[in-house]
């Protein structure tokens, strides 16, 4: 015979056990998760429409990827990345993850203080030093001795950016004359250019930053990729020479291109932004700039973007170029969590779905992934990337001359305006680049 009301007492004992089990595993979890969960604050300065949407919407991904790791971002302009960022950190506040600027000045001064956390462990658990040639990132590289270029790894970039050969395809096929491949195609494409009265090349050397890109650009035309060591020891401030004689044969040239007749009329007393609008409106055949004028060049369906011509023996010569601000841990990142959660993502920020996002709102990502897609509506930047991809690949990515120094920018710009001024020799100029190096290699021994 059955006891009815046992029956009902042990469901009831059951029940209250089963009610105590499931919350006893629900508390368990919630700690669990609580445990896991991380909250990060971000810095950077991606304050452009196309790029805050971007990242915006990377972050809604990276945060369904990972729910336990909340992003917290703040967007700050290029200056806000440097006293203001350092002052925060060494105050014991500010951000898990900021973009750093590159060099001594910032990201040195940072490791020095240390103020960053060491990248090197998740280089190798995310595969970024496969995923990025060393010329990149030897650029966030720093000693325990602080040796710029070498050591320890701080950061990763997310966008890359380069400067190469903008032309003009409708006046160059007017002209007959193909795409030049070689400084010495350049230079007889500009004569023909300017015998049929088509300005060749566009310049704007009002506000200087151009003009020293193309010296600095036709300088490096002539390094091989497998012989880049004296220059990366230049801007790495090992030490050596400007006192080059391929730099002051790139200084000739522009030179001998300015006393020909090559350059646009009245190029001294035009800005670099008025003269990449110039050349898009068509007034001239040739440009040498930088992959910040993408966006701007892709209303112009003639324009188009190649490597910067090779000197002639010069199988794979070096471009002048680079990467935005790097991506870093700081200080503030003082669990192994937080650390942990921080690496991830960057990792994603420099991953291929962030890559194809930056190509859909037309900028440069810094990975050399072949596993993107390019927008149909924007030719030129495909372009562009296939020229990083090849740059990459046999690790060509030069050096911002500028960056040998704090002061080598203003030499540099004054310089190429006297140089093309015939105000300064060839030799002068380098001779004064080097003046300045020295000068500065001195203050690095004290």
């Amino acid at each position: 015979m059955i006891n009815v009301l046992s029956t009902s007492a042990m469901t009831r004992t059951t029940a209250r056990r089963l009610t105590q089990l499931v919350s006893a595993a629900l508390l368990a979890g919630a700690c669990a998760t609580s445990a896991s969960a991380v909250t990060l604050s971000e810095w950077d300065i991606y304050n452009y429409p196309g790029q805050t949407e971007a990242v915006d919407d990377g972050i809604k991904e990276f945060s369904s990827q990972n729910p336990g790791i909340t992003i917290q971002r703040s967007v700050h302009s290029f200056d806000d990345t440097r006293i203001p960022l350092k002052l925060a950190l060494s105050g014991g506040d500010g951000p898990q993850i900021a973009q750093v600027n590159q060099g001594g000045g910032d990201m040195g001064s940072l490791v020095k203080d240390k103020l960053l956390q060491p990248l090197d462990s998740y280089a190798q658990q995310y595969g970024w030093t496969t995923r990025f040639p060393d010329s990149i990132l030897k650029r966030n590289r720093w000693s325990d001795k602080l040796d710029f270029g070498s050591g320890k790894l701080y950061g990763v970039a997310s966008l890359g950016e380069m400067v190469g050969l903008y032309y003009n395809k409708a006046l160059l096929d007017k002209a007959g004359i193909a795409v030049p491949k070689t400084l010495s195609e350049l230079e007889s494409a500009m004569a023909k250019l300017k015998d049929q009265g088509v300005a060749p090349l566009m310049m704007g050397l009002l506000d200087g930053s151009m003009g020293q890109q193309v010296l600095g650009s036709v300088w490096q035309a002539q390094i091989d990729s497998g012989d880049r060591k004296k220059l990366d020891d230049l801007i790495y401030d090992i030490g050596g020479s400007f006192k080059d004689e391929k730099l002051i044969k790139a200084a000739g040239m522009m030179q001998a291109w300015n006393k020909k007749g090559y350059l646009f009329p009245g190029y001294q007393g035009i800005g670099k932004d008025d003269a990449a609008t110039l050349f898009q409106n068509g007034q001239a055949a040739f440009l040498i700039s930088g992959t910040w004028y993408l966006s701007q060049f892709k209303q112009n369906k003639d324009i188009h973007f190649a490597a910067m011509p090779a000197a002639d023996g010069v199988a794979h010569p070096l471009g002048v170029g680079g990467t935005d601000l790097a991506f870093s841990v700081t200080s503030t990142a003082k669990t192994q969590e937080q650390r942990d959660a921080g690496a991830k993502f960057i990792n994603y920020m420099v991953s291929d779905s962030m890559a194809n996002r930056w190509l859909q709102v037309g900028f440069l990502p810094a990975t050399a992934s072949k596993n993107v897609t390019i927008p149909a509506d924007n030719p030129l930047l495909g372009e562009a990337y296939q020229v990083w991809l090849a740059l990459n690949q046999y690790d060509g990515l030069g050096h911002y001359t500028d960056w040998a120094t704090p002061t080598m920018l203003a030499e540099l710009n004054q310089g190429v305006q006297l140089l093309m001024a015939d105000r300064l020799t060839p030799q002068q100029l380098a001779t004064n680049l080097d003046d300045n190096y020295q000068r500065y290699l001195k203050t690095l021994k004290h």
